[in-house]
């Protein structure tokens, strides 16, 4: 068993203000820093610390951030097959409110030449019972990786940043993981939550859709739409909680009996991934600020 992660690693620039500034406004930040971070690199580590044997396939430069995201890496129990290119490492530049709220600019880098997979990481995709990606590297890759997928596997597609998807990615894709802002950009105009579910349900077979404070909704064609609380806690800073929560639910998944029903697996899945993202929110930082299984289940233990 085990989760394949395909996708991007970047270094976080981290600024953090009383609020997010308007356009052509000039405020004080009151601190700065930086952390591992890609959406990628991000969901691998919530695989890993979510106890799922992870394997994470992505590319960096020849400078001093690879070390620092590899390490990140391992020490979350996730095997790294990392490509070194030309390319600086990717970066991403985060500015972070005092509600928690925040605005990401990502400079792809070496993540931008990921446009096709080895035979060996094509290999390494083929071995594993859950597929996960992002949209943060090239499509012509992603489609690679979904067709390399083993039969029976599952194919997650998280579709963020959002942008548009290739009719010919969609229909190798089984679980579809967005957000409001990212269902309404896919449907074409903003809806009712449970609305934007079911019109992504005529491209892929079940939905993921996440709500913020408000959980989640999770949708399967031809069965009833199931709503996922969140947990009520207090919010430093809502960064990389979208990714903790995809890697937890890829995690939950590749763990999960495939005898169950799809909907009933990804409903108890997205339960321990909304868990997951409750305690990423009250810590700092993407990936660092990503909990063990082990805390998780502590905060949580229903």
């Amino acid at each position: 068993m085990a989760v394949c992660v395909v996708g991007s690693v970047n270094l976080d620039h981290v600024v953090r203000a009383p609020r997010i500034p308007g356009p052509g406004e000039t405020i004080l930040g009151t601190d700065v820093a930086e952390h591992p971070g890609g959406k990628g690199a991000n969901q691998a580590i919530g695989s890993g610390r979510s106890g799922a044997e992870t394997v994470f396939v992505g590319a960096m430069g020849n400078d001093a951030a690879a070390a620092r995201l590899l390490a990140q890496l391992r020490g979350a129990q996730v095997e790294a097959r990392v490509r070194t290119t030309e390319a600086p490492t990717g970066t991403a530049w985060i500015t972070v409110g005092d509600d928690g709220e925040n605005v990401i600019i990502v400079v792809p880098g070496a993540n931008a030449t990921i446009t096709e997979l080895t035979a060996n990481e094509r290999a390494l995709v083929g071995r594993a019972r859950v597929l996960l990606m992002q949209q943060e590297i090239p499509e012509s890759a992603m489609l690679q990786a979904a067709s390399s997928a083993a039969e029976g596997a599952l194919v997650l597609l998280n579709a963020a940043p959002t942008r548009e998807v290739s009719p010919d990615l969609l229909k190798l894709v089984h679980v579809l993981i967005v957000n409001e802002h990212e269902a309404a950009d896919l449907y074409g105009s903003p809806a009712e939550a449970a609305t934007l579910a079911d019109a992504l349900l005529e491209r892929v077979p079940a939905v993921v859709l996440t709500l913020g404070a408000e959980g989640s909704l999770i949708a399967v064609r031809g069965q009833e739409q199931v709503r996922i609380p969140a947990h009520r806690v207090p919010v430093v800073d809502t960064t990389g909680a979208g990714d903790a929560f995809c890697g937890a639910l890829a995690a939950e998944l590749d763990c999960s009996e495939t005898a169950l029903d799809l909907r009933e697996r990804l409903v108890a899945a997205a339960r321990f991934a909304t868990s997951v993202s409750a305690l990423a929110v009250q810590q700092p930082g993407a990936a660092s600020s990503i909990p063990t299984r082990s805390a998780v289940l502590k905060a949580f233990p229903n």
